[in-house]
């Protein structure tokens, strides 16, 4: 009976994450959702690689420092 209620949690779970996605505009299939990589998906960037700088940005996260 457990095993059953756990099963079903995690279905909507599933289920919630998948419709969350849709909702967001992310075209990932429901089988997708839980792999490693979503198709198209860019990898990060590794620690010690800039990113570069956003052009005509001027927001100041920080005005303290």
């Amino acid at each position: 009976m457990v095993a059953i209620g756990m099963a079903l949690v995690w279905a909507g779970y599933a289920v919630g994450i998948w419709g969350y996605c849709l909702v967001r505009g992310y075209d990932v299939s429901f089988m997708n959702v839980f792999a490693a990589q979503w198709p198209g998906a860019t990898t990060v960037a590794t620690p010690g690689h800039s990113l570069g700088t956003i052009t005509g940005n001027v927001q100041t996260t920080n005005p303290g420092q």
